[in-house]
């Protein structure tokens, strides 16, 4: 069973897209909390990436950017706010979170010198941290190559993904058996931060989007994010 929050309905479920600490796009948590309570969601899953990791990416580094330290401590004061407003919950272990104990293992460091994630970044004891976690026949993951109606389509179950930053939608597939949906969802970062300049000459933009499962999931909603 997901995390709760007291005094929603645990069997909606609110689905909250990649962070990437600290260079969340402001206004994106109040507009989150807002969802939340319109669509009366007690349980609560991150799609993972709720931190960045630029300064210690396997990418070219902003030489004007915040170092290692630097960054750790922003993406957790900027996490404060979330932690408060979302105190128990699922979060999803996307590429950028893997940075930490990917890098560690290039270095040829042991598990055993790893703090795990959640204490890197003070989470709440309440916070599961997971690869894959499983809602009322729904799969949610953080995601990778493929988008959610073909990760959906190819495991034979509903899934919710983030990851793709510049997708958001929900796709039916109906057989003569079943009925399953991918539902994507973009980010919630701002993209005109020095981490993102990567994107800034593609044709397609990221998009601020969440998921709203109900129904104990059979009903997903997609939601955009007024600009």
């Amino acid at each position: 069973m997901g995390m709760i929050k007291k005094g929603f309905n645990k069997n909606n479920v609110l689905f909250i897209p990649d962070l990437h600490a600290p260079f969340i796009k402001g206004g994106v948590l109040d507009w989150i909390k807002d969802e939340q309570k319109r669509y009366d969601c007690g349980t609560v899953v991150f799609a993972g990436d709720i931190i960045d990791g630029h300064a210690w990416s396997y990418h070219e580094h902003d030489p004007d950017g915040m170092s290692v330290g630097d960054e750790l401590l922003a993406a957790k004061a900027q996490l404060k706010l979330w932690y408060k407003a979302f105190p128990k919950a699922v979060c999803l272990l996307g590429n950028h979170d893997l940075l930490i104990s990917r890098k560690a293992k290039t270095a040829g460091l042991s598990k055993q010198f790893i703090r795990d994630f959640g204490s890197v970044i003070e989470a709440p004891k309440a916070w599961q941290f997971k690869l894959e976690h499983i809602e009322n026949k729904v799969l949610y993951h953080h995601g990778s190559i493929g988008d959610a109606f073909k990760v959906a389509k190819d495991r034979r179950i509903s899934t919710c993904q983030g990851h793709l930053h510049s997708k958001t939608f929900v796709q039916w597939s109906v057989s003569e058996v079943d009925s399953i949906f991918g539902l994507q969802v973009g980010w919630g970062a701002d993209r005109d931060k020095y981490a993102f300049d990567y994107g800034k000459g593609f044709a397609t933009k990221p998009v601020i989007s969440c998921g709203i499962i109900l129904d104990k999931g059979r009903t997903p909603i997609v939601k955009l994010m007024p600009l």
